[in-house]
């Protein structure tokens, strides 16, 4: 399931992860350089990290 399809169908709370919108991959970041000035989802993690799609490995579900 791609993560914008699980964000949408499942209550999953800002704080947890949260969609940012498109934005370039700049050469700023160096963790895929093949990427460079392509245009990337990004998403906050736990109100903490801005990360586009391509780092985000998997999602798992937690159950209270």
């Amino acid at each position: 399931m791609q993560l914008q399809a699980m964000l949408r169908d499942h209550d999953i709370p800002d704080s947890e992860i949260k969609y940012l919108g498109e934005f370039e991959y700049t050469d700023e970041y160096t963790a895929h350089p093949e990427l460079h000035g392509y245009m990337m989802h990004w998403y906050r993690i736990a109100n903490e990290h801005e990360v586009p799609v391509c780092d985000i490995e998997s999602v798992d579900r937690v159950d209270d």
